[in-house]
């Protein structure tokens, strides 16, 4: 067998499929062994399912459920002990590799202290420094390239995780280019995923070359 990767997930999966689909034609060396979704609804779910891959639902609502939103000690609390819990979830399958694809919690110094050692990477749609931690950084990006008139380099890159969000050193890197008024910003949305289906296997690949592929049967957990 393979690297082991856990793959964090929090909706449709598409780049989760990339993966699957990569791994299918013989383009991806390691294994998922499970993907974990922060979300039950996410459509992710469905598509490990379809192909024999375990999964695990682990939501932060039952952690923060019925603490109120003025109870900032009370909310960090709960962060934290859903950190803590999403950590031991993750190294029962004693991966290799977690990669987050469309997850969209942030990895607190609770659960990265206790993975510690293994390596994270996470896809971006933004270049390193621009539009860090959002979720909108599509959007961002596209805005303001119209709102500017002028031509601006952007894309996404997958990037390992560190506790400064979106700030971790860059794995692989996708530049596309944008000119004001020229497409919309669905049609931007589009070249962005389809960039970010290259780089997440791509990266996924960079690292484990880097850490030995077979590390799953190698290093001793």
């Amino acid at each position: 067998m393979g690297a082991r990767i856990v793959v964090l997930i929090s909706g449709s999966g598409s780049n989760l499929q990339a993966l699957i689909d990569a791994k299918a034609r013989g383009a991806l060396s390691g294994d998922i062994v499970r993907v974990i979704s922060s979300s039950k609804k996410a459509y992710g779910l469905e598509r490990s399912s379809k192909h024999g891959i375990p999964t695990r639902v682990h939501s932060l609502y039952p952690y923060t459920k019925g603490i109120a939103k003025e109870d900032k000690s009370g909310r960090a609390d709960a962060r934290k002990n859903f950190e803590i819990d999403l950590a031991s979830v993750v190294l029962e399958d004693k991966p290799d590799l977690i990669v987050c694809a469309g997850w969209l919690l942030i990895l607190g110094s609770e659960f990265l202290k206790r993975v510690n050692g293994v390596p994270i990477i996470n896809l971006h749609p933004a270049l390193p420094g621009a539009f860090d931690g959002t979720t909108h950084a599509i959007e961002m990006a596209w805005k303001k390239c119209q709102d500017e008139g002028a031509p601006l380099i952007a894309g996404c890159m997958v990037h390992f995780v560190i506790e400064e969000v979106d700030r971790g050193e860059p794995v692989v890197i996708k530049e596309l280019q944008l000119m004001p008024g020229e497409e919309s910003l669905e049609k931007y949305e589009e070249r962005v995923h389809a960039a970010e289906h290259v780089a997440i296997v791509e990266a996924v690949q960079k690292v484990l070359k880097a850490n030995g592929e077979s590390a799953g049967t190698e290093k001793q957990h």
